[in-house]
């Protein structure tokens, strides 16, 4: 018998209950940030927010690169 493995596909997209609580902050706060245009880069697919992990991880250290110019 042959052993088959499967690829699972997980999504490179994040949810913004996710990214709330990844950044420590209310969703809320996360959807303010958007309407703002201040916060983390996102994307909306059918009119759901999603945002990519990386783009959030390089917001966050732009942040920390804008404080110490």
């Amino acid at each position: 018998m042959t052993e088959q493995t499967s690829d699972v596909l997980v999504s490179p997209l994040r949810d913004s209950r996710e990214i709330a609580a990844f950044l420590r902050v209310s969703e809320s706060t996360l959807s303010r940030w958007r309407a703002e245009k201040k916060g983390p880069p996102f994307i909306r697919i059918g009119g759901v927010t999603r945002y990519r992990i990386e783009q959030v991880e390089q917001w966050l250290t732009s942040l920390d690169t804008d404080e110490h110019a």
